[in-house]
């Protein structure tokens, strides 16, 4: 452990914080936010699956929109990206056992693009690059928060007199360390994007036409 000081003062060292609901590892691995994520989902659709006598298809379907859908969601770009593969895995995999309770399947029944098209759901790694390529047009249309000039830039673009129009600057990283980070997924998600997606004026229906 390093032994930090400021002045007399001694800083002391911790292996996680939490910062607004969000636990930060000290190697940024998101692996304890993911840990988070996945117990309170599994409490929460163990209950519902006690109680599923109560629901119809239709509310299944609203209670886990509602219960469950946002911890997947909630600062994702924080934690995400650094997962390694065995936390994607089993965050996948409880996705999986959510769409199986919405759609009233057995435990065992395969999980697909025709069940993720029924629910309206996107798969894990989607929904990341979906919440991501939310707040880069939210940076883009001007409406985002203040902080997101210090992740964001746009490249000048003199022909173009909308905004909408530009590109994100992507900063230059020559090896792997750095391109998890949403200052550079941000830009490569965003600057794919076909041009009709990027015109539309509402967050909402940004969201729909890139899902």
């Amino acid at each position: 452990m390093l032994d930090i000081r400021m002045g007399d003062i001694k800083i002391t060292q911790y292996n996680k914080v939490t910062y607004i609901g969000c636990i930060l590892d000290d190697d940024l691995s998101g692996e304890s936010m993911a840990s988070k994520v996945l117990t309170k989902i599994s409490g929460r659709l163990n209950f519902l699956y006690r109680k599923q006598s109560f629901f119809n298809s239709k509310l299944r379907r609203m209670l886990c929109n509602a219960l469950i859908q946002p911890h997947f969601n909630y600062a994702c770009s924080a934690w995400y990206s650094n997962l390694n593969k065995n936390v994607t895995k089993k965050l996948q995999v409880t996705q999986n056992k959510c769409i199986r309770f919405c759609l009233g399947l057995d435990n065992r029944a395969h999980i697909g693009v025709n069940e993720f098209k029924t629910i309206n759901w996107l798969p894990m790694q989607n929904r990341y690059k979906q919440c991501v390529s939310v707040s880069a047009f939210k940076f883009c249309k001007g409406f985002g928060p203040a902080y997101m000039s210090e992740i964001y830039s746009l490249v000048d673009n003199p022909r173009s007199t909308r905004r909408s129009d530009y590109r994100l600057k992507k900063p230059l990283k020559y090896i792997n360390m750095g391109q998890a980070n949403i200052s550079y997924i941000g830009p490569k998600i965003w600057n794919n994007l076909p041009l009709e997606c990027k015109l539309v004026n509402n967050s909402n229906e940004f969201k729909h036409k890139i899902k």
